[in-house]
């Protein structure tokens, strides 16, 4: 049997660093492990965790859909749609889909399931 891990590991440009660390900490409640050079590691309630180094050839937020799809789980979906758009952050359709899938800074497209 193979299964993933709850480690993630993605890329994005330095320019979204402060962005990218506050969507983070501020909508998903992570916590934000600093680790020398340019990588950062977030953290999640769960124990989960999400590493992103910073690169110039990262994606750009001009082409997600290029780029991996990732989801959350939440006991209260509803209450996390409403922090993503209070952020600003742009929702994105999926042509076949009706979950909730967002861009965050980055780039990275997020999705929002119930747990």
């Amino acid at each position: 049997m193979i299964g993933m891990t709850n480690r993630v590991h993605t890329f994005a440009r330095l320019e979204n660093k402060e962005r990218l660390t506050s969507f983070f900490t501020d909508i998903f409640g992570c916590e934000l492990v600093a680790l020398p050079g340019s990588m950062l590691v977030f953290v999640f309630p769960n124990g989960a965790s999400l590493s992103v180094e910073f690169a110039k050839d990262a994606l750009d937020g001009k082409q997600p859909w290029r780029g991996a799809w990732l989801e959350v789980k939440t006991e209260d979906p509803s209450a996390l749609k409403k922090k993503v758009l209070a952020a600003g952050l742009s929702q994105v359709k999926h042509p076949i889909s009706n979950r909730f899938y967002f861009q965050a800074p980055g780039g990275q497209i997020w999705g929002i399931a119930e747990a």
